[in-house]
């Protein structure tokens, strides 16, 4: 089926060789081989191409081709492209042979080629070509050839091949970078260039045509018009080429600055020549309002290079600077496509930025969009936008921002307003500490995404208050830049003033850098009069510790959070917010896994007794900080499951104070007792329990007291005291005690009746299992 692609060529040259040798005239050969391309097979509905490419003219002439369907099975349905092209897209729906003939025509001359295509069952390919939309361009413009957008489902990487199968006669145009993703060439000749995708990936191809036309603009009214000076008066860009959108209708040559008003009307395209800008002038205004999708207004460079052209600087504080339904691309030698300085006003709707180096929009401090909705601003080689922190809520949720991140500078947000930040496909990074005061809000959307750099903080001060609110699958999510443990401060929050804080669904990741504030650094730092409820929130990778809330004055309510990989304790608390803390707070592989709890405030609740909880998970609480004793003074119970752990030298003391009859009822379970012991586990480590109030509650059941009773001097031990001055009185059943310094138990001779005992057991006491003095 196949035919030599240099057969044309031998037939011409035998040709010759016979005339030399014979008086008559050669009858004529054709210079003419067809070759329809090798055969192939693909799945049901997926698409291939019929490629001709390779057929040769020997005299170097362009020919026409026409594709015919010869066979196929019956019920088939084909879909194809253009069958008068040199290259046709193919799909099919049912399995089984269809053959394609080529014919090849070059003025009387014809040559054929068939080939098979096989189709076999399968779903369509997991690896799809896209070599983006045909496009008309300006002769000598660059043209970008972008096969990004093509997909891969198969995994590993894609190889690109670019190639031009049909170009106008003359041309020796060719494709720069044929073997990326992005390549460009530039149309040496008007006509049209069919251009060849090819993506690989493992074993699978796949195939996309692009069909760019070049056209040349004829002189005269169709040059572009000149803009080579300052615009000092009112002036109006018409749309000068209304049946070519193609062409160019001005040329910005210099740099140039807009002093008065500039009305520029839909469908026009101005073009920048290398490194110009357009400047709208403190006392000029821009209005590019084009509210019909298929007449956008254009600036642009001259050549379709990124970073060309300056880009358009904004100066005015015109509320009248619009706008609407543009295009800017190309620029970037400002730092941004767009850029507004200090007192700078525009509305920016329905516009695409694209295709410029550095950013595509800065909006400096103090500048404002008064409306910046329904963008696209993407394909900008530093990423989308940079924006000041208190301007983002200004920024809809409805613009498409992408390829990049959010640059966020400066970072205060404090005009008491509130500021919802929304969720974008990039992600923000906040360049400096997020300050947040006077009475403001800050608010982050389901599924926003928060980096934070490097040793920066997020501060929620005066008034001010935090939402994250995430949903399922969608957290709200703060983090390092660098993704390194420690890489931030944390999140620091205090004087709510009444207003509450809410972090739901959120994970906050890489904080403990430095403290926010006092000695320790914490993921989540709560400091006096701070107002917070966490729930379902995930605490991951802190250098110090995980939720510090040891100040007064804090109102905090902590549930369903899990906290892990910190090098600190999880959580570090004041006895007054144990409360607080969910039963199922799940805590893993911290440095310091037991949840500390500062003792210098004692446990003093009128009307109601404290409950101590524990966790599920087992993890113990430890007794440390500014006030190393636990100290009750009114009624307090530790529920079954419950550990803690005392630093060396510290006591609980139950204590009758103000008036309130303190209590200490440790109710443990069968299989889950109630276990109290020292930090470094040694004999005598800590001084023990002592009760000093005859409340009927004060119970030990089920519990394990260990390591207490250290030795004083010309003083007994003991790991559990009953006192007589004033008195105490104590029940305990089905408890161990053991490894005390001294005695097990010690009571008073005088204080009849005040201890009652049943199944106790005594493990390593040096002293005396039941001293009475």
């Amino acid at each position: 089926m196949k035919n030599l692609k240099s057969l044309g060529l031998i037939l011409l040259f035998t040709a010759g060789l016979l005339g030399a040798c014979d008086d008559k005239i050669p009858e004529p050969k054709n210079p003419l081989v067809a070759d329809a391309g090798a055969e192939q097979e693909l799945t049901m509905n997926s698409v291939t191409l019929l490629d001709g490419s390779q057929s040769v003219n020997a005299t170097g002439k362009p020919v026409s081709y026409k594709w015919e369907l010869m066979e196929k099975p019956e019920g088939a349905e084909v879909e194809t492209s253009s069958m008068d092209k040199v290259a046709v897209e193919f799909s099919a729906n049912k399995i089984g042979e269809y053959v394609f003939k080529l014919t090849v025509t070059y003025q009387s001359w014809t040559a054929t080629d068939t080939v098979k295509l096989k189709v076999i069952a399968g779903g369509a390919s997991k690896l799809e070509a896209k070599a983006g939309n045909d496009k008309e361009v300006a002769l000598g413009n660059k043209v970008q050839l972008d096969g990004s957008e093509s997909v891969n489902e198969l995994g590993g990487a894609m190889q690109f091949t670019w190639e031009i199968l049909q170009k106008p006669e003359g041309s020796i145009a060719e494709i720069r970078f044929t073997d990326d993703a992005v390549a460009n060439f530039q149309p040496d000749k008007a006509g049209k260039y069919l251009i060849k995708l090819t993506v690989k990936a493992q074993s699978s191809v796949s195939f996309d045509l692009v069909e760019v036309t070049a056209n040349t603009p004829t002189g005269g009214a169709q040059d572009p018009i000149l803009i080579s000076e300052d615009i000092l008066a009112d002036r109006i860009l018409e749309n000068i080429h209304v049946e070519k959108s193609q062409l160019f209708d001005y040329l910005v040559t210099k740099n140039v600055k807009v002093e008065a008003k500039l009305t520029v009307k839909p469908g026009v395209r101005i073009a920048f020549e290398a490194g110009s800008k357009l400047t709208i002038a403190t006392d000029g205004t821009l209005i590019a309002d084009n509210k019909l999708a298929e007449t956008p207004i254009i600036f642009q460079g001259k050549t379709t290079d990124r970073g060309f052209w300056g880009g358009i600087l904004i100066e005015s504080g015109s509320e009248k600077n619009m706008l609407w339904g543009t295009e800017i691309r190309d620029a970037g030698q400002l730092g941004a496509a767009l850029k507004l300085t200090p007192n700078a006003k525009a509305t920016v709707f329905s516009s695409k930025i694209y295709h410029n180096t550095k950013l595509g929009v800065i909006l400096e401090d103090n500048a404002n969009f008064l409306e910046f909705k329904q963008n696209e601003v993407y394909d900008n080689t530093d990423g989308p936008l940079a924006i000041p922190a208190e301007k983002i809520s200004a920024i809809s949720s409805i613009n498409t921002l992408r390829d990049g991140n959010i640059k966020v500078s400066p970072g205060r947000i404090d005009d008491g307003q509130e500021h919802i930040w929304p969720n974008f496909t990039s992600q923000y990074d906040v360049l400096e500490e997020l300050l947040v005061t006077a009475g403001s809000t800050w608010a982050a959307s389901d599924g926003a995404h928060i980096n934070m750099a490097n040793d920066k903080a997020i501060r929620i001060i005066q008034g001010s208050k935090i939402i994250l609110f995430g949903l399922d699958g969608k957290p709200v999510i703060i983090e390092g830049m660098t993704k390194a443990r420690g890489a931030w401060r944390g999140i620091y929050l205090d004087n709510s003033k009444g207003k509450v804080s809410n972090i739901f669904k959120a994970e906050i990741r890489h904080a403990g850098s430095n403290a926010t504030s006092g000695q320790e650094a914490a993921s989540l730092k709560i400091g006096a009069n701070g107002s917070l409820t966490v729930s379902k929130t995930l605490f991951d990778q802190g250098k110090g510790n995980g939720l510090d809330a040891t100040s007064n004055g804090i109102s905090l309510v902590f549930d369903l959070n899990t906290i892990q990989n910190h090098d600190g304790h999880p959580i570090v608390v004041s006895t007054n917010l144990v409360e607080s803390l969910d039963y199922t707070t799940a805590m893993e592989n911290n440095g310091k896994p037991e949840v500390a709890v500062d003792g210098l405030i004692p446990i003093a609740v009128d009307g109601r007794e404290v409950i101590w909880k524990g966790f599920y998970g087992g993890t113990s609480y430890v007794i440390k900080g500014l006030g190393k004793n636990l100290l009750i003074h009114s009624g307090m119970r530790l529920k079954q499951g419950v550990r803690i752990k005392m630093q060396p030298g510290s006591r609980i003391d139950v204590q009758d104070a103000n008036g309130r009859l303190g209590y200490l009822h440790l109710e443990g379970g069968n299989g889950a007792p109630v276990v109290i012991q020292g930090t470094d586990e040694t004999a005598g480590s800590w001084y023990g329990i002592t009760y000093s109030t005859t409340h009927a509650q004060n119970v030990i059941r089920n519990a394990r007291i260990f390591h207490g009773g250290k030795t004083m001097a010309n003083n007994f031990s003991a790991a559990i005291t009953v006192d007589n001055v004033p008195q105490g009185t104590l029940t305990v059943e089905k408890t161990v005690i053991g490894k005390s310094g001294q005695h097990g138990i010690a009571v008073a001779k005088s204080s009849n009746g005040a201890l009652k005992t049943s199944e106790l057991t005594f493990e390593g006491i040096p002293g005396n299992n039941l001293h009475i003095w």
